[in-house]
Order: C-alpha cells, then structure tokens, then sequence
C-alpha cells in the first residue's frame, strides 16, 4: 500500500524496535493521543532511544567481524551501556547527552570500517556514486560508508565484505545480487533499495514484501 502511494521515506523507516521499547515499555499506560501535554516528552524520548538503538545495532553487526577477545569486551561494554541508557527513568534520560557516547561508538565502528578497507586495499575514492552503474562489478572489499549511492546499478554486484554503513541507498538497484556477506547493511537500507526473488541478503535483514 505504501510502495503504491509513493511513500518510500514510510516504507524505509525501521526504528530499530524504539517504537516498541518506548510505547509497550517505557510508556505502556500512557498515549500521547489521549494526554497531549505528554507528546513532546514522548518525541524526546523516542528519538533518544532511537539512536541509542540503532549504535546498538551497529555495534553488535560490528562485533561479529572482531576476534580479539579484548576488543570484543569493549564492544560488549558499549552495547551494555547503551542498553542501561534506555532503562533510566525519563527525567534523567532526557538530561543525558549522548554526544559522548556516540563519539565512542563512532570511533570503534571506524577502527573496524578502516580495518576492512586496508584488508580489501579498495577504500572508495569518493562519496557521490548517484546513478552510478556498477553492474556485475567486484565489489568485494569495498568502503562505501556514508556514501550517496541514490539510483546506483549494483546488479549482479559481488559484494563479500562491502562496507554500507551510513550509505544511502535509496531506489539502487539490487536485482540479482548477492549481499548476504555485506556488512553494516540495515533493513532501513534494503528497504529502500529495488531488489527481486534473486537478491541475497544477510540473515538479519528480511525481505521487503514490495519486491
């Protein structure tokens, strides 16, 4: 219904489960609809758990390309942090701020994002690949976080180790493409993208009912 209206931005959406934590959980006897004065509290925090949710994410995707025990403790440390964030009362949630947390977050996920790239030696050279045509190209290896990857061809794409983190991958097209070892792939991502019967996909990602 939402593929037929044209509304892409609602059928990429994936909040990660903070709509369940904050409306079965944090707000289960509460509704914003029948106690308007709690709305903009109910916005705050939702976004805040969001985020929180979706480093969350990332971080546990990340920790599966970790071996070293020492480095996987810290990744564990960081998730478990994140997780105790989402279980404070509102009043003190809403005072946090997550700019230290995320940097933290963000600095572990580029050490792993790095380490990939020097392994593959094909970093991308830039970020802008809107339309791009990469059909049936090798792209083992490479780094494209945080790319514009709008339209791009990457049909019959070879994608083992592809680093997608942050990359927007709006209508590209994943026809007959095997992404199942590609990495910081979210469904948000595959949601918004053209796939088929054909595409291949990690098996934490479901396949959008749209295909």
């Amino acid at each position: 219904m939402l593929a037929k209206k044209g509304m892409k931005g609602c059928l990429a959406y994936d909040c990660f489960g903070a709509g369940q934590k904050v409306t079965q959980g944090i707000y289960a006897n509460e509704d914003w609809k029948k106690n308007p004065e709690k709305a903009t509290e109910i916005c705050r925090v939702f976004m805040m758990v969001f985020q929180l949710h979706q480093m969350i994410w990332y971080l546990l995707e990340a920790l599966s390309l970790v071996t070293d025990e020492s480095e996987r403790r810290k990744f564990h440390d960081l998730m478990a942090a994140g997780r105790q964030l989402t279980t404070l009362p509102v009043e003190e949630m809403l005072k946090v701020d997550l700019t230290a947390y995320h940097g933290k977050v963000n600095q572990v996920l580029k050490q792993v994002s790095s380490r990939i790239a020097s392994v593959s030696s094909k970093k991308a050279n830039n970020s802008d690949y809107f339309g791009k045509n990469f059909k049936k190209s090798n792209l083992n290896g490479r780094d494209f976080s945080m790319a514009i990857m709008v339209a791009a061809n990457l049909e019959g794409c070879s994608l083992k180790g592809t680093n997608f983190l942050g990359a927007d991958l709006r209508d590209a097209n994943i026809k007959n493409t095997d992404l199942s070892e590609a990495v910081f792939l979210t469904q948000m991502q595959v949601n918004a993208t053209l796939g088929n019967s054909n595409t291949k996909l990690p098996t934490t990602i479901s396949r959008p009912a749209v295909w």
